[in-house]
């Protein structure tokens, strides 16, 4: 059920003077929760849903304004993440709750057939979404997958812990167990974020700039961390490759030669998904589109667009 809370911000906006991209926002409630959506830009919808599980969209905005010269792009914080509402009912933050709220978004904004995109755990949840409602997908670009089941995210979690120096590791403790992590003090809890998330790039020290369109406050810091805890249920004997193969649309997969998750889970999606198109973006690890942008920009606009050229 879908109902317009009033809290709609549509006039347009300019966001970027260089590239004169045009920016709405509002909130609508999906299955009884108060969702914020934001698009930027004009032409064809790109739908983009962020990681975490937890995270919200501000960190990808940067990374998609190019795109948005000639798409709009949809971004909108999941169940309980970000300027999204989290719900009375804990129990509810699930995947399959995620899933009827991803359907529920394109209903509302009547898009007949989605062209989705997806980085990490959002990755995972456009496949599982696309498990579904296969007949409701045009388009599927899934970046940096997160791990396929339940061995490959064991196996991730220690690539990452191998990558954390000892120093690190030891401030990352100590600042998780300071009073003003617990009191979820605005700068303290970024620090833990930058500290946790830093060996998901190839050149760590430029992790600052990756999280500089982030701002965490009480409320938003809170809601990560339980819905990260609670989300991390679907990691324990899952396994997303079971009915992957009912997907049909046309995919593309865009993963870091350094990435953490391991190549054989995403060789294995790849596999899975009938005719999709895996690409490697040299030197990058989790985020390919903020480092190598480049690259990253002519990948999806040569998936988008077979004619255009650089």
């Amino acid at each position: 059920m879908l109902t317009n809370c009033g809290n709609s911000n549509n006039q347009k906006e300019i966001i970027n003077e260089e590239l004169k991209i045009e920016s709405s926002q509002e909130t609508v409630q999906i299955n009884g929760v108060n969702h914020f959506i934001k698009k930027i830009g004009n032409g064809e919808p790109l739908l983009v849903l962020h990681g975490g599980p937890g995270s919200f969209h501000d960190y990808l905005i940067p990374h998609f304004k190019r795109l948005a010269k000639t798409y709009q792009i949809i971004f909108y914080d999941q169940r309980g993440c970000g300027k999204t509402e989290f719900p009375q009912d804990t129990m509810s933050i699930k995947l399959e709750n995620y899933i009827e709220d991803l359907e529920g978004i394109r209903n509302h904004l009547k898009i007949d057939k989605l062209n989705l995109v997806g980085h990490s755990w959002g990755a995972l949840l456009a496949m599982n979404y696309g498990k579904k409602y296969t007949e409701n997908l045009k388009r599927l670009i899934l970046i940096s997958p997160a791990p396929a089941n339940s061995d490959y995210f064991d196996q991730t979690f220690i690539n990452m812990q191998k990558k954390r120096s000892e120093e690190d590791t030891k401030e990352l403790v100590e600042t998780m167990m300071s009073s003003e992590f617990e009191k979820r003090e605005t700068n303290t809890f970024k620090k833990a974020i930058l500290l946790l998330n830093k060996v998901n790039l190839v050149d760590q020290e430029t992790i600052s700039k990756l999280y500089d369109s982030v701002n965490f406050n009480i409320n938003s810091a809170n809601n990560l961390m339980l819905v990260n805890s609670l989300l991390e249920r679907t990691y324990i004997n899952f396994n997303t490759i079971e009915g992957l193969k009912s997907i049909q649309c046309p995919t593309l997969i865009i993963v870091g030669d350094m990435d953490n998750v391991p190549f054989n889970s995403i060789q294995l999606i790849q596999e899975n998904i009938t005719g999709s198109k895996l690409e490697v973006i040299r030197k990058s690890c989790h985020y390919p589109f903020f480092e190598s942008p480049k690259v990253f920009y002519s990948k999806i606009k040569n998936f988008l667009d077979p004619e255009y050229e650089e």
